[in-house]
């Protein structure tokens, strides 16, 4: 992690020194800090970084997802980490679904330590080389399935869940469980695991377009 370059984009001051303070405090070098999408895309083609860590909303104008979509293109092997509000704004946003492939995605109210930040970007790294060489995972999830991901992206408990489906909570629980087996996560990543299993099924959406 050491010599890893990062750029990091928000336009709240209080969140981009925050985010960039404990990175640069955990050995990561901080190559740009930008308040704008435009000021992040012109940083990153300037600097080249390992990865960017950018949020998702700016206000009015492009997006967190618009960044990486445009840099995507340019720097394929580029680590994403975006810091959303939503577990997987893709499951909330229609018109977020053509994100590029390899993104990752940390839910802010998840964000216990910096570990999970460096976990992000370290993560973003591997699947943007994968997603270069065709080797994301191409998975398929039953209905059922579905429904329960849509809402452990909204940030439902197990009970909640089970509440709203009908279903017991065992049955959610077994549901997640067997989710997470058949997309080959690593339950003990320091990234949370309902997140790691929102995003790993996308990529795999990716894989499959």
């Amino acid at each position: 992690m050491s010599e890893l370059r990062v750029v990091v984009a928000d336009d709240h001051q209080l969140t981009l020194s925050g985010v960039a303070d404990s990175l640069s405090m955990n050995g990561v070098t901080i190559v740009g800090r930008a308040r704008n999408p435009r000021d992040a895309v012109a940083l990153v083609l300037e600097t080249k970084p390992d990865a960017l860590v950018s949020d998702l909303d700016f206000g009015p104008g492009p997006t967190g997802i618009d960044i990486a979509a445009h840099l995507r293109k340019k720097l394929p092997k580029l680590g994403i980490v975006v810091l959303s509000a939503y577990g997987d704004p893709r499951l909330h946003h229609a018109s977020l679904t053509e994100a590029p492939k390899g993104l990752v995605y940390l839910i802010k109210q998840q964000v216990s330590e910096t570990a999970d930040i460096l976990a992000a970007v370290a993560l973003s790294i591997d699947r943007a080389a994968r997603a270069e060489k065709g080797h994301l995972p191409r998975v398929n999830l039953t209905r059922s399935q579905i429904a329960v991901l849509r809402l452990v992206a909204q940030g439902a408990s197990n009970q909640a869940i089970s509440l709203q489906l009908s279903v017991t909570e065992d049955s959610v629980s077994k549901t997640i469980n067997r989710m997470i087996k058949r997309l080959g996560l690593d339950t003990g990543a320091a990234i949370n695991s309902r997140a790691a299993l929102i995003q790993s099924y996308f990529d795999a959406i990716g894989a499959n377009r």
